[in-house]
């Protein structure tokens, strides 16, 4: 959105039509009516732009009675956050976040450099968008470990969709050496076709995933040492890359999932090897307490209150 004016209102109503599953199971079209609040009401946003123009206005007086008349005006750049820590994961990338949509972006002017023999050399490197939030980006390279790295970015490399270029960036990396990371090695029984595995942290969200391959195994690389990882696999029927709940109207069952009923915190420049048998656990308790939605004991409660109504209602002896 370029309008300005439309941007300095409090709620902006849209119009938002798309595709939507009907009771056939066929895609309609359907419109639904939005409202986006800003977070700040204008009058607010007012009145902060006073205050900072009466503290400029303030400092220059100040800086007038000191004899300093030179006034240098304050150039406001577009806001950009580099996530590029001075010691960084070898099986990451660097993350440009931007407050605003990005108009232009001249990567001529990103330099990325490798520390040989005391001496800086350019490294090639891929600049890609993120294909989920549109203005996240990434810098990826081949990291390799105890390696020091120098990002540049010049100044006016980056235009914002308002007209604001970004300030000159420079950033010193390095990446961690590869006994700092500990390695699974899994070998799978009993999967199906196009079965994946998923390491899950202590919440039950998926960290990362990946494929079994055709020698019935899954290793995964890099893990954080005194971090808890749980393991889940789920045989994906359809090979679309994600679990999928199934269709009752086509008599489709849910995707098999299957846990494995260990926890794994890991050791830096430490190897795990395991041999998983997806069946030698019934499935009903294969999943651990640690990551369950609703514990043991929370389970308990409810099927208490549940005898407690009914004996209430006189259904119950």
């Amino acid at each position: 959105m370029r309008d300005t004016t439309l941007c300095e209102r409090d709620t902006l109503t849209l119009q938002l039509t798309y595709l939507a599953t009907d009771t056939l199971g066929q895609l309609v079209p359907k419109t639904d009516t939005l409202r986006m609040t800003n977070k700040i009401d204008k009058k607010r946003r007012m009145a902060l732009a006073e205050e900072e123009r009466k503290k400029a206005e303030k400092e220059q007086k100040k800086k007038a009675k000191q004899g300093d008349t030179l006034e240098v005006a304050k150039t406001e750049f577009l806001q950009m956050t580099v996530d590029a820590p001075s010691s960084m994961d070898i099986n990451r990338n660097v993350v440009l976040k931007f407050e605003e949509p990005v108009e232009r972006i001249d990567t001529s002017a990103f330099h990325l450099a490798v520390m040989v023999d005391s001496v800086w050399q350019d490294i090639p490197f891929l600049f890609q968008a993120d294909t989920v939030l549109p203005r996240l980006y990434q810098i990826l390279a081949d990291w390799q470990p105890e390696q020091e790295y120098q990002l540049k970015i010049d100044s006016m490399a980056i235009q914002g969709l308002y007209g604001l270029h970004t300030d000159k960036v420079e950033n010193k990396i390095k990446i961690k050496a590869l006994s700092e990371y500990g390695t699974l090695y899994l070998n799978i029984r009993g999967e199906g076709p196009h079965a994946i595995v998923q390491l899950l942290n202590s919440n039950d969200a998926v960290i990362r995933q990946q494929p079994v391959s055709d020698k019935h195994t899954c290793d995964f690389y890099f893990l954080q040492p005194s971090t808890k990882y749980y393991i889940r696999l789920f045989n994906d029927t359809n090979n679309n890359g994600k679990w999928d709940t199934g269709d009752y109207k086509n008599k489709i069952q849910p995707e098999e999932v299957y846990y494995f009923p260990k926890v794994w915190e890991m050791k830096a420049n430490f190897d795990f090897e395991e041999t998983w048998d997806l069946k030698s656990t019934p499935p009903d308790k294969q999943k651990l307490d640690e990551i369950k939605k609703q514990k043991p004991d929370e389970a308990k409660k409810v099927k208490d209150l549940n005898k407690e109504r009914a004996r209430k209602l006189g259904r119950t002896t």
